[in-house]
């Protein structure tokens, strides 16, 4: 919910608008603050810690697409400091799991569609993404699909807190199978801020373990 939205909204029920904003405005700026801390730590991570982290998050990850075998998979491909699930990407392809990744389009918005290869040019980000004609997934095969979702920073409840432009929650509010979050142990907080537009993953896999949002483990 943006500012305007919340001011409507409480002057239709006889609320404070400046309050109701004031509220909008103090989530928005915790939340920058925690991503420029999470993000910061994240790209400092010297190389063999990443890379030991890295193989512990692909090894739990596969475990997990081997033991509950989704008809597809829904991952990203790393920007260079996300974890990079380049083995489990590979795995799906192997096994004719279908992989679907998101594609970037001119209007700012993000789609989700099918890939058969790892072999793509990088996009005006700089990181390799589908091309032009790779089709768009289905509503059935996202939702009954694997999630691998990226993120800066996740709680105990499993939210998680993206980059600041909502492209993950849209995307999983509109019938996402199920959902993990992937994350550095680094990228661990108590509580997030959060608004009710923000969407929550089901579990959490880090170098640490498999979390679920009662804050259980399984290393």
């Amino acid at each position: 919910m943006n500012d305007v939205q919340t001011e409507a909204h409480a002057g239709q029920s006889g609320g404070t608008p400046r309050m109701a904003s004031a509220e909008v405005q103090s989530q928005h700026d915790l939340k920058k603050a925690v991503r420029r801390e999470k993000i910061a730590l994240r790209r400092a991570m010297p190389a063999e810690i990443r890379s030991r982290a890295d193989e512990a998050i692909n090894r739990r990850l596969l475990e997990i697409v081997r033991t509950e075998k989704p008809s597809a998979v829904v991952a990203y491909v790393s920007d260079g400091t996300e974890p990079d699930l380049t083995p489990v990407l590979q795995h799906a392809l192997r096994e004719s799991i279908t992989l679907c990744l998101p594609r970037f389009a001119q209007d700012g918005s993000y789609s989700i569609v099918t890939v058969r290869s790892l072999d793509f040019p990088a996009s005006h980000w700089g990181i390799p993404e589908p091309s032009a004609d790779a089709p768009a997934a289905s509503p059935d095969v996202l939702a009954e699909a694997l999630w691998l979702v990226p993120g800066v920073a996740f709680d105990r409840a499993c939210r998680r807190l993206g980059r600041g432009k909502g492209v993950y929650d849209r995307l999983l509010a509109h019938g996402a199978g199920k959902t993990i979050g992937i994350f550095y142990e680094l990228q661990r907080c108590e509580e997030l801020p959060h608004e009710p537009t923000d969407q929550p993953v089901g579990r959490v896999v880090t170098e640490a373990g498999v979390f679920g949002s009662t804050n259980n483990v399984r290393s």
